[in-house]
């Protein structure tokens, strides 16, 4: 049976699937929804035909958030030709989004987006074209991702080299290319092969879950890429992402190091890779009463580093 009697229509079959996992932030599903709005998958070479996509919303939450405007917006994508599915994954955790939509896409090619992040003019077409230009000889695509402050203005003190602790700017090279084995990309803007899926999962107890601060359940790209999956980097495939307000302090970004310590901890005792070892002494009273606000440069950088390493301490007690 196609994927296209699957979808219980009569047009091409799906050859892409647009995989969007959201949680609780109806307004920004509805910007990158809207912003999917026109994008094209291109053409396959020896064809002469668009290749089809659909995209495939994956609500984490059990209220529901996002059907609603995901119900809006389908008579218009139907117009255009693409299908845009709902569904809801009870179990809490991007990485349980993450197993449903590839579950549920039909398409040989998956592309991750999320919820807050927009798709720039020629998205898709673009992160889509090695595949079609290179064939067999490419699995993986990452694109770039550029910071959105919204009405806010950027931060004096958040400097150019802190933008990867926010998954923004990669900035590997200004012209497509394979990346290499210690550069990598982010799950909020890839392309893969549906089939590199076979018999792997995001592991569910990493990653996102609600408010929480987790992360790494993308460490299943560094299996296919361990196992030979090559990883083609577009820069011009960007998409912007949205750097919530209540982030854009010193205190918020702490936090987040200190659980990229637990979770890259975690990781590492998961594929029994060599963990890191560090001596240091740390006053935590001290610690508490310090001004992180007031950090800059070189002070903040190293406060940055120690947090990243409390954290990584902490990961050999839990799980």
């Amino acid at each position: 049976m196609s994927t296209a009697q699957r979808l219980g229509n009569d047009g091409p079959e799906i050859g892409a699937s647009i995989v969007l996992c959201t949680h609780r932030r109806p307004e920004l599903l509805a910007a990158c929804l809207d912003s999917l709005a026109g994008q094209r998958a291109g053409v396959a070479p020896g064809s002469s035909r668009e290749m089809a996509h659909e995209i495939l919303v994956i609500d984490n939450s059990p209220l529901e958030d996002g059907r609603a405007v995901v119900e809006s917006r389908q008579a218009a994508f139907a117009l255009r030709g693409v299908p845009l599915r709902y569904v809801m994954e009870g179990n809490p955790g991007v990485s349980f989004a993450r197993n449903r939509g590839v579950l549920e896409a039909v398409g040989a090619l998956i592309a991750f987006i999320d919820d807050d992040e927009r798709a720039c003019d020629g998205w898709l077409e673009r992160l889509l074209e090695p595949f079609h230009r290179l064939g067999n000889a490419v699995d993986i695509v990452a694109g770039e991702v550029e910071p959105d402050f919204g009405a806010l203005a950027r931060p004096d003190w958040l400097a150019d080299d802190m933008m990867h602790f926010f998954s923004c700017r990669w900035g590997w090279d200004s012209e497509p290319r394979f990346l290499r084995e210690a550069e990598w990309f982010g799950e909020g803007n890839c392309a893969f092969r549906k089939r590199l899926m076979a018999g792997r999962a995001f592991p569910t107890d990493l990653g996102r879950k609600g408010d929480g601060l987790m992360t790494n359940e993308g460490i299943i790209f560094m299996e296919m890429r361990s196992a030979g999956a090559a990883t083609y980097y577009v820069p011009a495939a960007m998409v912007s992402h949205l750097i919530h307000p209540d982030r854009l302090n010193r205190r918020w970004l702490m936090r987040r190091m200190f659980y990229q310590g637990v979770s890259n901890r975690l990781t590492q005792r998961r594929y029994r890779l060599s963990e890191q070892r560090w001596d240091f002494n740390v006053n935590l009273a001290k610690l508490a009463d310090l001004d992180v606000e007031s950090l800059e440069g070189e002070s903040l950088r190293a406060v940055i580093r120690l947090y990243y390493q409390l954290g990584y301490a902490s990961g050999s007690s839990i799980g």
